[in-house]
């Protein structure tokens, strides 16, 4: 994995059994290609989800959201961005942290 922000969305999956795979496929959106990190697959092992992780930066942030919409558009895909907060808002649900040590939850 390319950062500790992905390595975290992974670990989410994995808690939740979400059948998953790494950067799988390469989308030409016209003005250049792009290969999405996550792809979420249903039972069928169809691509029913597109994940993009990215930390705090607005502009990869806005980049992203534009090349996920144009596949969304062009190959009909759903598709999500999960920054930096989001997954902070995930992990208040996990019995383990970002950091990955078990803590309790009250």
């Amino acid at each position: 994995m390319r950062s500790s922000y992905e390595y975290a969305y992974a670990k989410y999956l994995d808690y939740h059994s979400i059948q998953w795979g790494y950067e799988d496929q390469v989308f030409d959106l016209g003005y250049r290609l792009y290969k999405p990190d996550f792809f979420i697959y249903d039972n069928n092992g169809n691509v029913c989800r597109i994940v993009e992780v990215k930390s705090r930066n607005k502009k990869e942030i806005e980049k992203a959201l534009n090349d996920l919409t144009e596949i969304h558009r062009k190959y009909g895909i759903e598709c999500e961005l999960v920054s930096y907060e989001k997954l902070r808002v995930i992990y208040e649900h996990l019995p383990f942290t970002l950091t990955g040590t078990i803590e309790e939850r009250v």
